[in-house]
Formats: structure tokens, sequence, C-alpha cells
């Protein structure tokens, strides 16, 4: 196996050995359970290293890669049009795409948030897109949208997608989660903490050494700036909660990691975004929070207290299109709880 690894990885394959098999053999339960759902939209395939390398611990990140190269300009950006009007509607997607061209960065800047996207990546400034992970489809939907807008085809290598692990094991509509993105961007992989890797045992171990390999393969990315990253922190989709009698009640915001919310303390600047089919109205509905510039909050904020602000955009977001009642747990009184507790027990 150690013949197949990077050797800039193979320091922690001599440490830590390989924790794949146990990593997937967990998977298979988290997996199990999640097809099981009225509501699933992933299909799981099998653990399957030859056939899926990318399904090992030891491979934190894949390389964009332009699968049709030799396909004129023309004809590769009128196939994204036509994929994203089947996907979204073509009346939805002519209105989304105008929304976003026209979509300022802030209140206070009336700058469209393209040309800033744009001069951060010629600047050398990286960014992270933050989407509300409502469905699976939106965080691609949205990098799409923004893709057509700024003709991003030269510049895949400073494009990037953080997907769990998990989803080397999914498919969608057909075709593996991993194809959808690799075209377009960089896919980084990353371990969230949850409830639902611990309730299914995943490997406490694999997930810090998974989470190291991400880091290791992230940092010389971000050193070259330019970076435009897309990452839903939750590590899993907005949760509905039903009443009693089996209607839908409200929405819940999945807890978010400390280690996820420490991430965008190497970025530039942030926004978050919704992109969401409203089961009120069945229309597509985008909003789009502000630009924050993440080192200068990080003066006088901690990144807990800043991907709280994002979240809480998503959150009112998510309410105004749906019509019901969002559940977030703030970051940042959790870390307060956390000290003054880890401070009680040292004083006794």
């Amino acid at each position: 196996m150690s013949d197949k690894i990077n050797a800039e990885y193979l320091r922690y394959y001599e440490r830590y050995g390989d924790p794949t098999p146990q990593l997937h053999s967990a998977y298979d339960s988290w997996l199990d359970d999640m097809s099981n759902r009225d509501d699933a939209q992933l299909v799981p395939f099998e653990f399957d290293l030859e056939r899926y390398p990318e399904q090992s611990i030891y491979v934190p990140k894949i390389d964009a890669c332009d699968t049709h190269p030799k396909i004129p300009d023309v004809l590769y950006y009128g196939g994204i049009h036509l994929i994203m009007a089947r996907s979204l509607g073509a009346l939805a997607y002519r209105r989304l795409l105008h929304q976003f061209k026209n979509q300022p960065v802030s209140m206070d800047d009336s700058s469209l948030l393209a040309d800033r996207l744009v001069a951060n990546r010629e600047e050398g400034r990286n960014t992270m897109v933050v989407t509300s992970h409502f469905t699976f489809p939106e965080l691609g939907y949205f990098k799409a949208l923004r893709f057509q807008t700024n003709k991003d085809r030269p510049n895949i290598d400073k494009g990037g997608v953080l997907l769990s692990k998990l989803m080397t094991r999914q498919s969608y509509k057909g075709k593996e989660i991993v194809d959808y993105f690799s075209p377009s961007a960089n896919i980084y992989f990353s371990y969230p903490k949850s409830a639902s890797a611990e309730k299914h045992s995943v490997p406490t171990g694999a997930m810090m050494l998974g989470n190291a390999l991400f880091m290791k393969s992230l940092k010389p990315d971000l050193e070259r700036g330019g970076l435009e990253l897309d990452a839903a922190l939750t590590g899993k989709q907005i949760v509905s909660h039903r009443n009693e009698n089996d209607e839908l009640d409200y929405y819940e915001i999945p807890d978010i990691d400390l280690a996820s919310a420490k991430l965008i303390e190497g970025f530039d600047d942030i926004v978050g975004a919704t992109l969401i089919k409203s089961p009120a109205t069945n229309r597509w509905e985008m909003r789009i929070g502000e630009v924050l510039d993440v080192q200068e909050l990080l003066k006088t904020n901690s990144s807990a207290a800043i991907v709280d602000s994002i979240y809480d955009e998503i959150a009112i977001s998510v309410e105004e299109i749906t019509g019901k009642d969002v559940v977030y747990s703030k970051l940042a009184p959790k870390l307060g709880r956390l000290a003054v507790t880890q401070k009680n027990k040292m004083n006794n």
C-alpha cells in the first residue's frame, strides 16, 4: 500500500499506518442509514480502492482537471448553461444568473461581488464561500453561477470545494459526486466531527489523521493565494423537523465543529449564500450575504463569532424563503460555556 502513497504523506503512514478500511467500515453503517431516509438524494456505492483511489485517507485532495480541454469556450460554457437550465429551469436560471451578476459586495460597497471575487483571485486574496447546505445540489449550483459569470475555466486550479470523505462513497443522479466538481475545482476532503460520525463510530484517530492530511494539502494553496473555496461548515444538510401531525414544523442548522470554524482563519474574505427551491412556493430563491474581511474582523472577534454572523444571515434567509422557523445554536456561546466548565474543573 505504501508504494501508492504520495511521498509527502509517507511520514504520516509510517507513524499512523492506514486506517482507511476501518474508516469505511464505519461509513458502511452511516451510508446505509442515510439511504433509508425518505428524502435521500445521494446513492451509496462500494468501498473499492482499485476503482476509487480517492477513497483512501491518503488522498486528501483531487486536483482540478479540465476533462474536455479541446472543446472551445463557446461550447464549454454553453454546455454548463444547458445543464443549469435543465436543473433549475430555464427562467429560474436566467433570473438567478442576472441576480448574481448584479449582486453588490455589501450595503456599504456597491461594487459588484463578481468583480470582487475576480480581484481577490488576481491579488492573491483567499475567499471562502459558505452555503447553507439546505440540500446537497445547492453548493454546486451556486458555484456554477459564479463560474459562468466570471468565465473561470482558465482558473480551475484556483477554485476549491470542501467535501466530506464520506462523499467518495456517494453518487447523485447516476454520477459520482467527485466527478461533478473536479472539472471545475480542486476537491479537498475533510472529516468533520458530528453526531452522525459519533453514532456510527467513525474512528477518532482516522478523523484526526484525515484532517491533518487535509490541512497539509490545503496549506500550499492558501500560501499561493487567490483560492476560492466552497464549503458547508456544518458538514451535513439542514435538518427538517416535523410535528405530531407529521407536518413540517421547523428547520435546524446542525452544530458546527470548532475546527471547522477555525478553518476560516486562513482566508481573507468570507461570504455566505443560500440557494433554495422554496417548499412553500416551489420557486428557486437566492440570498447572498455581505462579504466580510476575515483578517480585519479577527482583530476583535473570534473565528467562532465570525462564523456565527455568517450562519445568522443564512438562518434568516432560510426562514424568509421557506416561511418556517430556523434554529441555529451559536458556536461562540458554546465555547464560553466550555471555557467556564474547564475552569471550574481546574478549580475543583
